[in-house]
């Protein structure tokens, strides 16, 4: 009797043991800290980037068979709140890797203390070069580095008889992605024969909402060509009132960063005429970019951007990197994610395992009133030219 009920009770425990607790770990969801900027000055790129990583996503499902759980938090572009966040999303969210972050002062402070966090982080969007090599556990899968686009829209400057003869007002934001763009930019210029006005460059507060004191001093100082490296937002406010001013009668524009195809409708013909750099737009027409921006429209309702391309691809490239390491592991991810790339809308996007940051190809735009299109789009980022990523670099 006692060997019966032994046997009954064994048998009891396997099935609770075996039909209950693997089958909860196995629908457990793996969590992914979303960092965007969700309010103020950025929050409709913040809304862009979270679009791209909520459509990656729910393109992926799962994980090592486990359902991924998107944690969105807003680093409202400040810092200390980012790092804040940051801790939240790991400490009481268990979340097993951080993803986002628009700013370079944002994505430098969260880079300090990933070793206290102890997850990867993976940004879509930072653009300052110190993020080559910072960290074992932070990787750059999204935007160009300032490096890249520098190359990049010197390279189309020099192609481009209309632009190569020019000099050039370099107007940045003040804070370190603005600062690096404008260095990157005016040391490759110069060595290439381009003429620059102001080699300490003008440096703008964040906050800045009346550009009309820097406008003067660029008419003022009789450059015909600006460089800006202004935040995505910001472009075409800046656009329009240079537009008011006259400006652009004479003079064009290149700038660091890809306006959104949002800001472009409002910024309108003032828009016209801006040159840059960029990893997408939806006029890159390959099976693959024609095929991502038909359910990017399908599902979202808005005109595909670039912001939420970079997210995505970023996404991707995370998620498989999981997957690979076939692991939460924070080191195992980390480890995977080196050399791992991801072909989608704009091509291969590779982690290059000797800087944990992407190598891609690109292209070189001109902003132009857009032909008929799904979207009601009157402006668009027209390619002039598409640059490989060997072109672009940095040398491996």
């Amino acid at each position: 009797m006692r060997k019966r009920f032994q046997m009954i009770f064994l048998c009891v425990f396997a099935v609770v043991l075996f039909a209950f607790p693997l089958n909860s770990i196995a629908e457990k969801p793996i969590n992914i800290g979303v960092l965007v900027p969700l309010s103020g000055i950025v929050a409709q790129g913040g809304e862009e980037m979270k679009m791209g990583i909520q459509m990656a996503a729910e393109e992926k499902k799962t994980i090592l068979g486990r359902p991924i759980n998107l944690i969105v938090e807003d680093t409202r572009v400040k810092p200390p709140i980012a790092v804040s966040k940051a801790e939240k999303l790991v400490y009481k969210d268990n979340c097993k890797a951080l993803i986002g972050v628009f700013s370079s002062g944002v994505g430098l402070a969260l880079a300090k203390n990933i070793d206290k966090l102890n997850v990867p982080f993976l940004t879509t969007h930072v653009m300052t070069t110190k993020f080559y090599g910072l960290n074992p556990l932070v990787f750059r899968s999204g935007q160009l580095a300032n490096d890249q686009t520098a190359v990049g829209n010197v390279k189309g400057i020099l192609a481009t008889p209309d632009l190569k003869k020019r000099t050039y007002y370099v107007l940045v934001h003040d804070y370190s992605w603005g600062h690096d763009a404008a260095q990157r930019f005016i040391k490759l210029a110069k060595e290439n024969g381009i003429k620059i006005y102001n080699e300490k460059f003008d440096r703008a507060p964040i906050k800045t909402k009346d550009w009309s004191s820097y406008i003067s001093k660029i008419k003022a100082s009789g450059a015909d060509g600006i460089y800006i490296a202004l935040i995505t937002n910001v472009i075409p406010v800046f656009a329009k009132q240079a537009y008011d001013f006259g400006l652009q009668k004479y003079a064009r524009i290149v700038s660091g960063a890809a306006p959104g195809p949002v800001e472009l409708e409002a910024g309108g013909d003032a828009c016209i005429g801006i040159f840059g750099t960029s990893d997408w737009c939806w006029d890159v027409n390959t099976p693959k970019s024609d095929a991502w921006e038909g359910k990017f429209w399908e599902r979202f309702k808005t005109i595909p951007s670039d912001a939420a391309c970079h997210s995505y691809v970023g996404a991707m490239n995370l998620f498989n990197g999981i997957e690979k390491a076939g692991s939460t592991d924070p080191q195992k991810i980390a480890a995977a994610l080196r050399g791992i790339s991801f072909d989608g809308p704009y091509g291969v996007v590779r982690i290059s395992a000797k800087d944990n940051c992407m190598r891609n190809d690109a292209v070189l735009t001109e902003t132009v009133r857009a032909p008929g299109n799904p979207y009601g789009a009157k402006i668009f980022m027209k390619v002039i030219h598409t640059f490989s990523a060997k072109e672009l670099g940095p040398p491996e």
